[in-house]
């Protein structure tokens, strides 16, 4: 018996600096790194799991725009999953510590698609808000039906995984624990990792980035085409020509005009510049949304391309990570339908949330 333990001891000194010395980090910066994906985990779970319930409780924010952000936030919601293993892969010492390396497999599918399907779902959203805001009403309902929004939605969902699986099962890089990384993740040391890497990039990143910085700026070349417009209309109206064909006009006339229709008239105006705000309000805040994910997710996406980015691949992630707890907060402070939901969510009162799903009325009703 002390033979066989003495020759373990022997073992673990020596195979131990070993392994340790496969890390590209010191354990000390791990420690404080996997401190960070744990408060992510917890924020991005929490964050997301209540802009979800505020689309189950209430019908106001079931609209079209919203069902992407909703699966903006599943997917999100989805990704911070595997925070918790990724955070036992960065505190290992050169190997899974657990017995069954399962947990870290399921980790790298849902941290690897649950990017891509937010990129793709990222793209949607911009190319939604370019319809909504530049075609007319008959277009919009002919390309956003309830059959096509779900297939839009259920292709975030599938190209990502297929993204991901398929060039292993062709030979072409692996995925599960890497050592090097201390991750859950793709495996650096295979021998066609760099190509997996390359091939995760090129399929996810310019793609979505395209749609999204095409969609945005040609809604803000028609936004400012509009607001131009709108300018020289006033300043026509207001021109001294105008006001003299004004006061030319029979003042009874004037009058019975002004009492008749012209109420009716400023608040059908009132009303639809009250939607046009609104949805530019949206629309400013949606392309915030877009414009963290950028700054955050860029630097990881790039880094897969480039050979010499391993020893800082683990601090680009962390960075990434963030964006799934920021989304959340964009919503809570920016957005006006989620902003007055999730107040009232928050504030525990149910009975004040606006148009609320006919689950909660019964909810409400039996509490009576």
């Amino acid at each position: 018996m002390s033979m066989n333990n003495t020759s373990s001891i022997m073992n673990v000194t020596t195979i131990e600096p070993a392994t340790l010395s496969q890390s590209l980090y010191p354990y000390n910066v791990r420690i404080g790194v996997a401190c960070v994906w744990i408060v992510a985990a917890v924020l991005g779970l929490v964050g997301n799991s209540l802009v979800i319930w505020s689309v189950v409780v209430s019908k106001k924010l079931r609209t079209v725009t919203n069902a992407f952000v909703v699966n903006l936030s599943l997917a999100d919601f989805w990704t911070s999953l595997s925070y918790p293993w990724q955070a036992v892969a960065i505190l290992s010492h050169g190997s899974w510590p657990l017995a069954t390396e399962v947990p870290c497999y399921i980790a790298a599918v849902q941290l690897n698609t649950g990017l891509g399907t937010s990129l793709y779902s990222l793209a949607a959203i911009a190319f939604n808000r370019f319809m909504l805001v530049t075609q007319k009403p008959a277009t919009y309902s002919r390309w956003y039906s309830p059959g096509k929004v779900s297939v839009m939605i259920a292709a975030t969902w599938v190209i990502p995984p297929i993204v991901f699986f398929l060039p292993p099962i062709f030979g072409v890089g692996d995925f599960g624990y890497d050592p090097q990384g201390n991750t859950c993740s793709d495996k650096d040391d295979h021998p066609r990792g760099q190509e997996y890497n390359l091939a995760q990039s090129l399929a996810a990143f310019p793609v979505s980035m395209l749609i999204i910085i095409s969609s945005y700026t040609a809604l803000y070349i028609h936004l400012k085409r509009h607001f131009r417009k709108q300018k020289r209309r006033r300043t026509q109206h207001d021109s001294p020509a105008q006001n003299d064909k004004a006061v030319g006009k029979s003042t009874v006339n004037s009058i019975s005009t002004e009492s008749s229709s012209t109420p009716t008239n400023d608040l059908a105006k009132s009303q639809r510049q009250e939607i046009s705000r609104q949805q530019l309000a949206i629309t400013k805040n949606l392309f915030m949304v877009f414009c963290i994910f950028f700054l955050l997710i860029s630097p990881y996406f790039v880094s897969l391309v480039v050979p010499s980015s391993g020893k800082i691949a683990l601090y680009l992630g962390t960075i990434t990570i963030l964006n799934s707890c920021v989304n959340p907060i964009i919503y809570t402070t920016k957005h006006p339908q989620f902003k007055l939901v999730l107040r009232k969510i928050l504030s525990c009162r149910y009975s004040q949330i606006p148009e609320p799903s006919d689950w909660l009325k019964s909810v409400l009703s039996q509490r009576k």
